[in-house]
């Protein structure tokens, strides 16, 4: 189904007091969608006029005119290292605003993962490990096949 035959149903949803399926279709334009802000806005939009605030902001999050009070609601409920997933921003696509921008660029710095050091000690560690219980199953593996040829014959 097109973007414009999604729209005009969220429309006629709309217009029937039906959010919760307006909501389910914005989503999916959005899923498919993920960078057109015209979109987020107006999921965004539905959510304040249900009294969504952190849903509001988190939609509305890389828009120029979002509300301040739901910018806070979002970033309260979602801590800065989570806020690049809950926003559903495409890996590595670039954001079309100044603004969006600016609010992205601290989000993917944050979700970033920690370089992981490497220590030797660890390594020879879990290989000295891994010999050991090639080892006992090896030795399981021999004492069961004599026992079961002891058995057959």
């Amino acid at each position: 189904m097109g973007k414009s035959d999604l729209m005009d149903r969220v429309t006629t949803d709309l217009s029937r007091g039906h959010t919760y399926p307006a909501i389910q279709r914005m989503h999916s334009l959005v899923a498919a969608h993920p960078t057109d802000l015209d979109l987020r806005r107006r999921l965004a939009a539905i959510y304040r006029a249900t009294g969504n605030a952190v849903e509001a902001g988190r939609w509305s999050y890389l828009d120029d005119d979002a509300e301040p009070a739901e910018l806070e609601a979002f970033e309260g409920r979602y801590p800065a290292h989570r806020r690049l997933d809950a926003l559903r921003w495409p890996n590595g696509a670039p954001a079309p605003t100044d603004v969006s921008r600016v609010r992205l660029a601290p989000l993917l710095a944050a979700s970033a993962p920690a370089p992981k050091p490497k220590t030797r000690r660890g390594s020879r560690l879990q290989t000295a490990a891994a010999v050991a219980t090639l080892a006992a199953l090896s030795a399981l593996v021999i004492v069961g096949a004599r026992t079961a040829l002891d058995w057959i014959f």
